[in-house]
């Protein structure tokens, strides 16, 4: 009988371990009815609290069900609702999402079948980005002056979901401490929020802060809040001699109101490609807002209006609680400017 060779050796080793193997491995190739063979996987699609936990069943030839117990530690306590395998011997990838789970969860798969039941390895749940990070929508456009706000945003990353937070404010000219607002909210289970201001009356700084014993708090967003400025038009009796007149609230005394006619215009290159169509305005005339009563202001011009279209006030503020704003567009026909006759 000749001696064994290393390569031989190496061979009927590396086929013993897969014949130790093969009892518990949801892979086995066996035709003989046996308990399910179980794996228990990985998590995936993570999404605030919620996520699939995964693994692998072989019925092996009878049907089969499974399900995944998880909880915060090895006693689990939940379980996932059961699903159902037809009796065969090929391995099933199977997976269910739980509504629940944090960061150090215990879980493991579970599977029975007519010839038992088999418990796979327990596993610890350890998300792919612990970290919780807040992001608020953009505040593009100012508020008009005692308007609400809604501030939208979401607290991202594993936890996010179902914890309580508080909006705080500080208003301009952003120099105090922020201060919470009364309310206290709790984020949806995807960490989703939004917080209403019933008015706003000055240009204020906001945050959202966790109220954990070592808060997190988002970045700060500027909500800018715009003048509300109105604008008419009186007819003199004489074509294109008008009277333009209107209020600021609050008032906005010794402001300057620049009046502007509306001037569509093509679309150049760059972000306004992609409009139809860009708005932009030519300044014809100007006055100062005077005093009027102690919460709005007005002002009054005879202007020389020699082209027809749309016009609006547009109230120029530098400093301040306030910003810049323009009052609603109206139509006023203008007379176009005589031509001179030459003289011979």
């Amino acid at each position: 009988m000749s001696r064994p060779t290393p390569k031989r050796i190496a061979a009927a080793s590396l086929l013993a371990a897969a014949l130790l193997a093969f009892p518990l491995g949801a892979g086995a190739a066996s035709t003989t009815p046996a308990a399910p063979g179980v794996s228990t996987g990985g998590v995936s699609r993570e999404r605030g609290t919620s996520a699939m936990l995964q693994g692998a069943v072989n019925p092996r030839g009878s049907s089969t069900t499974y399900f995944f117990q998880y909880g915060p530690t090895v006693a689990y306590g939940s379980q996932t609702t059961p699903g159902t395998l037809a009796a065969g011997f090929a391995t099933v990838k199977v997976g269910k999402v739980v509504a629940l789970i944090r960061p150090g969860y215990h879980y493991r798969l579970v599977a029975t079948n007519a010839r038992g039941t088999t418990f796979g390895k327990d596993k610890v749940f350890t998300p792919k980005s612990t970290r919780l990070k807040f992001a608020l929508t953009k505040l593009s456009a100012p508020v008009p002056y005692g308007a609400p706000l809604v501030l939208n945003g979401v607290l991202a990353g594993v936890g996010g979901g179902n914890r309580r937070i508080q909006l705080q404010e500080s208003p301009f000219p952003y120099l105090t401490a922020f201060t919470p607002l009364p309310g206290i909210q709790t984020t949806s289970v995807t960490g989703r929020f939004a917080f209403r201001v019933p008015a706003i009356f000055a240009s204020t700084q906001f945050r959202v802060a966790t109220l954990d014993p070592l808060p997190l708090s988002s970045p700060v967003v500027t909500a800018r809040v715009a003048v509300r400025v109105t604008l008419k038009v009186q007819s003199s009796g004489r074509r294109g001699i008008v009277r333009l007149f209107g209020t600021v609230k609050p008032a906005e005394v010794g402001a300057r109101v620049l009046f502007q006619l509306e001037k569509p215009a093509r679309p150049g290159t760059g972000s306004e490609a992609a409009e139809e169509r860009t708005i932009r305005y030519a300044t014809t005339a100007s006055s100062v807002v005077k005093r009027a009563t102690r919460n709005v202001s007005r002002f009054s011009a005879v202007v020389n209006v020699n082209k027809t279209g749309r016009y609006r006030a547009y109230v120029q503020l530098h400093h301040g609680p306030l910003v810049s704003a323009a009052s609603p567009t109206i139509l006023i026909h203008g007379a176009p400017a005589r031509k001179r006759t030459k003289k011979h």
